[in-house]
């Protein structure tokens, strides 16, 4: 399973420099705060019915109205990126509409939630992981005020480079014509048809994308809606072109689609958007700012609340328990320091760094799979939920073969509202204990499938002698000499005798015509036991299966005829 980057409250993965906080108020970029109407207590907040939300994604980018807020704000940010010396983003109308949408519901302290964030960008036709966001209050029809707190916030934006489309939107909250003015800079690395955002039952719709040059190995993942995480085939065209089909079959409702792709700091989620089978999306959404938030007393705390949702949600899907490893632990908690430091939120930050499977190699962990999930957020709540939204993520949270995890929670900045939240989950597999005879029996059975055999009592005394010698980490070489000797005791009754020996995390994997080879064996003996493995690590399954062919049988001679 690929692993991907969220960046909640932003968007999920937009290039490689340090990322600007969704809904932040400007002054954590270094200017002075502006004025804030009283805080009020937090309620449920929702993003009214739109009459005029797309029926489909991705439409081709159109300019927006003209207005003397609108033409202002572009104005700067052409200014900022002449002097920057790039290409200035494009001035998107579905993106002026999702910022006035916003800038009507935004909480007093400039915090938009995530989840309306999301949905206000998807009925409007966006499918890219959230803006980089600047909210700010003030008179909205003294544009020249706004501007002079936009103008030195935009520079340090576009200077991090991926901001393809730019958009402003305004609403009065107040008698006094005070608003809430919410600025936003899209980034965008793939580009696609139009995609409805809903279809008939057992309707379908072509998925035709290119994703940017920086990116490679593009993959698409659909999250049903029983929480099944599919991943898509794709028809690689050239130029990072593929096709795949967005098929409802015998779904129903929503269906989760995900775009991603690796580039220069790991995966990176390019889309995330819905889909609706046999149902029309909803026009409203209420949310309330306590589901995102989650106090967070201490990052021992947040790592605890994070652990307890990820397992609430594992068991009701029937999946067991994620156990806690200290160890791992201490390798998310590196991880999110450095993404703390940096203010990049990535899978791999530095080369002295590297990636999650570096990273738990240098801490001596030995382990057959390695998956990570790194995010930045404002509450335990708002880190879960939009991992579990995202298809790819989720799949590594409901991962039926991790057994263990580790999270290491690092606190940022404070904002109005919350405090920001880095947080990396790795998770890995220790096999659990396996009964030998048990799976001695499994094994037999697999080869029965394919040609029937029976058990040797010898055969099986020797495989399970070397099974033994290699989980008590012998080598090979210096067990087969032993067993070449015991297996010379009966070498007379085979003409043909093999080996397949190996070790396994999962004795699910185990392939039988593998094990066969190019024997057509008889008997077989087959010895299992658990011990450390190189590469696997703890309680790695071994599996020796000794297989003899049989001498071909003598054909009786006829009895002597003798004269009467």
């Amino acid at each position: 399973m690929r692993r991907a980057v969220v960046l909640l409250a932003v968007a999920a993965c937009s290039g490689g420099g340090p990322q600007q906080i969704g809904a932040q108020p400007s002054w954590r970029h270094g200017t002075p705060p502006p004025p804030l109407p009283p805080a009020r207590p937090a309620a449920p907040v929702t993003l009214p019915a739109s009459a005029d939300a797309v029926a489909r994604y991705n439409e081709p980018v159109q300019p927006p109205p003209h207005t003397p807020l609108g033409d202002a704000t572009l104005a700067a940010v052409r200014d900022a990126a002449q002097k920057l010396g790039i290409q200035p983003p494009v001035a998107d109308a579905r993106l002026f509409k999702t910022c006035t949408e916003l800038a009507g519901i935004v909480s007093e302290a400039g915090v938009v939630s995530y989840s309306l964030e999301e949905f206000a960008m998807q009925r409007n036709g966006i499918i890219e992981p959230s803006p980089r966001v600047i909210v700010t209050w003030a008179r909205v029809d003294d544009v020249d005020a706004i501007i002079d707190q936009l103008r030195p916030l935009i520079p340090e934006i576009l200077a991090d480079g991926d901001t393809a489309r730019v958009g402003i939107g305004a609403a009065k909250r107040a008698a006094d014509g005070t608003g809430a003015i919410v600025f936003a800079l899209q980034a965008s690395g793939v580009s696609t048809n139009p995609i409805p955002r809903s279809l008939s039952s057992g309707g379908s719709a072509l998925l035709d994308a290119v994703i940017d040059a920086r990116f490679h190995e593009p993959e698409v993942f659909v999250t049903h809606e029983d929480g099944a995480t599919e991943q898509l085939a794709l028809d690689r065209g050239k130029s990072g072109g593929f096709k795949t089909r967005l098929a409802c079959s015998k779904h129903s409702g929503r269906q989760q689609v995900e775009i991603s792709a690796s580039g220069a700091h790991g995966a990176e989620v390019l889309a995330n958007f819905p889909v609706w089978c046999g149902a029309e999306p909803p026009a409203t959404l209420t949310v309330d700012p306590a589901s995102e938030a989650g106090n967070v007393a201490s990052v021992g705390d947040a790592e605890k609340q994070l652990l307890a949702l990820m397992n609430r949600d594992r068991q009701a899907a029937g999946l067991p328990a994620l156990v806690w490893d200290d160890r791992v632990a201490d390798v998310a908690r590196k991880h999110s320091e450095e993404m703390q430091r940096t203010k990049i939120v990535a899978h791999i930050i530095s080369p002295a760094s590297g990636s999650a499977d570096d990273r738990v190699k240098a801490a001596g962990i030995k382990t057959g799979l390695v998956l990570e999930n790194v995010a930045r957020a404002y509450g335990v709540g708002q880190a879960h939920q939009g991992l579990m939204n995202s298809p790819g993520h989720r799949a590594n949270l409901m991962s039926a073969a991790a057994t263990h995890v580790g999270i290491g929670v690092v606190l940022g900045d404070e904002v109005p509202g919350g405090r920001e939240m880095f947080v990396t989950q790795v998770f890995i597999r220790v096999p659990p204990k396996v009964d030998p005879a048990q799976a001695a029996e499994l094994v037999r059975a697999r080869i029965e499938k394919i040609r029937r055999v029976s058990v040797s009592a010898k055969l099986a005394s020797v495989a399970q002698h070397l099974a033994d010698g290699l989980a008590a980490g012998n080598s090979r070489d210096s067990l087969w000499p032993q067993a070449e000797k015991q297996l010379d005791s009966v070498g007379g009754s085979y003409q043909r005798m093999g080996s397949t020996i190996t070790a396994v995390a999962d004795l699910d994997t185990l392939d039988a015509k593998e094990i066969l080879g190019g024997y057509k064996p008889d008997d077989v003996g087959i010895g299992i036991a658990q011990g450390p493995h190189p590469v696997l690590g703890e309680n790695a399954v071994w599996v020796v299966v000794l297989m003899a062919e049989r001498l071909p049988q003598q054909p009786t001679a006829p009895a002597e005829q003798r004269s009467p």
